[in-house]
């Protein structure tokens, strides 16, 4: 009878246990505190849910699944990721920026999705996303972010010196910007015609292939055996931004984050940093902020990039994984015909949601970002090649040697090729 008792409390315990236990997903990603855990009134009232409330409702539905979130700084992102997915230890969804995933896929890093996912990321999604979130002909995840560029310009500084809109091509915006340009008495620039940002490498290259699409040209070769840039149309590209230079309407000390103190005349940045300008200039934003296309060299174009989620293939519980992001990034919600990935796109990251039914559905929230969302149609996918942050490195690293008359453009477009072709030779037959 005894033993009978210690067997039925053994069985007991065994059953306590397998009903209690959870399936544990962690979720990597590069976003800010508010951006996780929401956006607050001044009296501490959440106005926007972030990440936290959304994975709060989730497991509120799936009371067997427990997610934790690993917040990771951009610049430590991806070398966290590998070491943490080499020491057993990888996170199971990821937030990805696509030109960091082709690394993760030739290390089969990263989990094939599932068909149905697949297919709603092909149908449902804008078709410059899908190319971001495919590598070799494959697609990897389910894009969370499209951004491309457009040239944001300060009304009051183009009102004051004479203008009444923005330049219309290239050719305006080089004749217009040392007009729009101040120096002091030491011959220091106090106001910028136009600011670049030579210390990051999309602010630097990501406007260079701009016009470097707007002229018809291509930074690789189709086979990404050879790197183009340091062709005719690669040179001349260049050397639309080096008159800027020369005609001293702006130096590679300016910066684009400097727009807010009303020293900037024209920048080309990227819808996110809308945000970060509705917050400085307040109820005066629109006295001050004026956003059209790139005025284009020759063809109206712009570059895109691309962040997706995707799943680690080394995850215990991929299944759980692929199922949470089809909940929060493809499920269409019935009382709002938006995704709850979307929600969060539009109403605290302030970036272009991919999901088509989240640009229908949001046309109030995104109507500042309305010339970005028309520009996707001219919006060129950023090569999604092996190595290409280092391979961007290089290039920013060249262009702005050239914006400080170090070199020529020429020079420097030959001094990039000849570092990043053997870097493809590597990877590309």
């Amino acid at each position: 009878m005894r033993k009978v008792f210690w067997i039925l409390l053994l069985i007991g315990i065994l059953a306590s246990f397998t009903t209690t236990a959870k399936t544990v997903l962690v979720i990597q990603t590069h976003w800010s505190d508010f951006q996780v855990n929401g956006i607050l009134d001044k009296n501490g009232n959440l106005v926007y849910p972030g990440l936290k409330q959304y994975i709060d409702e989730y497991t509120k539905l799936n009371p067997d699944v427990e997610i934790q979130i690993r917040e990771v700084p951009f610049d430590n992102y991806l070398q966290q990721l590998l070491v943490s997915h080499m020491a057993g230890k990888a996170a199971d969804i990821y937030d990805l920026y696509s030109l960091w995933a082709v690394q993760l896929v030739n290390s089969k890093i990263l989990d094939i999705p599932p068909s149905d996912i697949l297919n709603g990321v092909k149908n449902d999604f804008v078709s410059a996303s899908v190319k971001g979130a495919t590598i070799d002909g494959k697609i990897w995840g389910i894009p969370s972010e499209i951004d491309n560029y457009a040239l944001i310009y300060n009304k009051k500084l183009l009102t004051e010196a004479g203008y009444s809109e923005p330049p219309k091509t290239w050719a305006e915006l080089i004749k217009m910007a040392p007009k729009l340009t101040k120096y002091d008495e030491k011959g220091a620039i106090t106001q910028y015609g136009f600011a670049f940002l030579s210390g990051w490498d999309s602010a630097v290259v990501h406007p260079y292939l701009s016009l470097l699409y707007s002229l018809g040209g291509a930074m690789f070769s189709a086979d990404y055996t050879e790197c183009l840039v340091n062709n005719p149309l690669g040179v001349e590209a260049l050397n639309e931004e080096l008159a800027l230079f020369k005609e001293k309407a702006t130096n590679s000390a300016g910066s684009v984050f400097d727009f807010p103190h009303n020293t900037v005349a024209m920048m080309i940045m990227a819808p996110w940093y809308v945000s970060s300008l509705k917050q400085a200039y307040g109820d005066k934003y629109d006295e001050y902020v004026g956003i059209e296309p790139i005025p284009p060299v020759k063809n109206p174009a712009t570059v895109a990039y691309t962040w997706f989620f995707g799943v680690d293939n080394a995850s215990k519980n991929k299944v759980a994984a692929w199922d949470f992001l089809k909940w929060f990034a493809l499920q269409v919600q019935p009382n709002t015909n938006t995704t709850r990935a979307g929600d969060l796109e539009v109403n605290v990251i302030s970036v272009i949601p991919p999901n088509k039914a989240d640009l229908e559905n949001h046309l109030a929230q995104l109507a500042d970002l309305k010339v970005f969302i028309d520009q996707l149609k001219n919006s060129v996918q950023e090569p999604n090649v092996m190595q290409g942050a280092q391979i961007k490195t290089i290039l920013m690293d060249q262009i702005v040697a050239a914006w400080n008359g170090q070199v020529t453009a020429q020079q420097a477009l030959d001094n990039a090729v000849r570092k990043i072709n053997p870097i493809l030779s590597r990877y590309y037959h």
